[in-house]
């Protein structure tokens, strides 16, 4: 502990950073935290670092997810379709996947209804407390908020509504990405109902909230929805679930 400590006062800046890096490996340890290894390749990826210093860090996921669509958008592109973020909230998910895709040609479509989260069903609830982490009109954020942060791109396009009335603007797109990340059982469910078979061959159909115990309902969704298709299910340590369509 007192050499660690004293690592911390070195003048050499890899041997402070590699002390502070052991004292947050410990905390994380006693507290049964995760924590990122500093050799992980994708943390410094450098175009990744490049897209992250245009994004406002406090807004949206975790760097993990956000990396994960981006780096998934980039090998996708020889696949013909446009894209969509269903549940886009600040627009952190829009934001990279449109940065991996590099191709304004493509329409980034946007669902949301900026009012929140739509009133959970008993899906939504946690199977032995009977309760929900969830209540309609959570997580809310204005629509000109997610505009400002995503000004940058001109090939976005936005669907204000809720999920699936707004669906039927892009009835005759194909889709390379469709990123689902709405929480819920029923929004989650409606949301593959209407994209599975406008997704091209190739391309992928994520869910963001499929490991994450507060959305029993998009786990739910997802599961019941693929149990009788082709593809397979893949679930991300990060917890997101990807479906890659034949």
């Amino acid at each position: 502990m007192l050499a660690n400590t004293l690592k911390k006062l070195s003048p050499n800046p890899k041997a402070r950073r590699k002390a502070y890096w052991h004292s947050v490996k410990a905390i994380c340890k006693k507290y049964n935290f995760e924590y990122y290894k500093p050799n992980l390749i994708w943390i410094n990826d450098a175009d990744f670092k490049a897209a992250q210093k245009e994004w406002p860090r406090e807004f949206g996921m975790s760097n993990d997810r956000r990396f994960f669509l981006f780096n998934t958008a980039k090998r996708l592109h020889n696949i013909p379709g446009d894209s969509a973020d269903v549940g886009v909230r600040f627009g952190s998910s829009s934001f990279f996947i449109n940065k991996g895709l590099n191709d304004s040609s493509r329409t980034h479509h946007l669902f949301d209804s900026f009012e929140g989260l739509s009133e959970p069903t008993a899906e939504d609830h946690d199977k032995k407390s009977k309760v929900t982490a969830w209540k309609k009109g959570d997580i809310c954020v204005e629509e000109a908020v997610t505009r400002k942060n995503l000004s940058m791109f001109n090939n976005c396009e936005f669907h204000k509504g809720w999920v699936p009335d707004r669906f039927p603007d892009v009835a005759n797109k194909k889709f390379v990405f469709v990123h689902i990340d709405v929480d819920l059982y029923q929004p989650t469910i409606d949301s593959l109902k209407f994209f599975y078979d406008r997704v091209s061959p190739g391309g992928v159909i994520i869910c963001d909230d499929y490991g994450f115990s507060s959305c029993p309902g998009a786990k739910q969704a997802m599961e019941e929805f693929f149990a009788d298709k082709n593809e397979t299910l893949f679930y991300i340590p990060t917890g997101q679930a990807m479906v890659i369509k034949q």
